[in-house]
């Protein structure tokens, strides 16, 4: 039985062999698609599924590749952020530095520009710390502006850094002028952001956005500099005094550089 099989089996492949030689020789027959058509399938279903697979292949290699370039982007991104900050920071330094030149060049008291170095971190004494001290001819009293104003006096002077008494502090009093009326009282800090102007008459005619200028007749402060501006005007019933309250001029807690001016 089985040698009628096997030959069978090569019966079978010879009759094959016959007739793919036969149709090399005389062209396409659709007899010949019979008996390779099993192949054919195979041979598609192969070539479907290296195509699919290259398919897989090239997608993952694009997303791969897409996914380097929006980091490399994102990087750069970044990059032109941390660039235009730096840049933005320069520029406002540069607008400071040329502000203070100016002040340094109008005023004839100018002792030394000194950057702050430290805050009091309580906000119970508004105090602030210089990078300048004796070294620098800075003694006590001298006083703490920038180009928009007055900011303090100093108060103690080590040899290389001194501490400056803010307006804020309820130590401290400048003598002030309302600008157009010139009438006098003292700014004196309440340990807060604003300040009051004391010693001004209840008669005198005071207006929210009056400017307030120091007078000079503390004998510290220079004449003629800007304080702020008055925002509140009170008149108590039984006193003789205006209460006032000023805004400064300069945000005491964005200076960053200040200039010291003798008496």
């Amino acid at each position: 039985m089985l040698k009628k099989k096997l030959f069978l089996f090569a019966l079978f492949l010879l009759l094959v062999f016959a007739l793919i030689s036969y149709q090399s020789i005389k062209g396409k027959s659709h007899f010949i698609d019979f008996p390779i058509y099993p192949l054919r399938l195979l041979e598609q279903a192969s070539s479907a599924v290296t195509k699919k697979i290259n398919n897989i292949i090239n997608t993952y290699i694009l997303i791969i590749g897409k996914e380097a370039e929006n980091k490399r982007l994102l990087r750069e991104i970044e990059d032109h952020k941390a660039e235009k900050s730096r840049f933005s920071e320069l520029e406002r330094e540069n607008e400071r530095l040329r502000n203070i030149l100016k002040l340094k060049s109008a005023k004839r008291t100018y002792i030394a520009t000194a950057d702050v170095i430290a805050r009091d971190p309580t906000n119970w004494f508004q105090t602030f710390w210089i990078n300048k001290g004796k070294s620098s001819g800075i003694s006590k009293d001298m006083v703490a502006v920038t180009p928009t104003g007055p900011v303090g006096k100093v108060n103690r002077v080590f040899e290389e850094e001194s501490s400056i008494t803010l307006l804020t502090d309820v130590n401290s009093s400048v003598a002030g002028r309302l600008q157009s009326s010139r009438i006098e009282g003292v700014l004196e800090g309440r340990g807060g952001e604003l300040c009051l102007l004391k010693y001004v008459s209840k008669e005198a005619d005071v207006k929210p956005g009056d400017r307030i200028i120091t007078s000079g007749l503390d004998g510290i402060y220079p004449k003629g500099l800007l304080l702020g501006y008055v925002t509140n005007i009170k008149k108590e019933e039984g006193e003789m005094f205006q209460v006032i309250e000023v805004s400064l001029a300069q945000d005491l807690f964005r200076v960053e550089e200040v200039t010291i001016l003798k008496k």
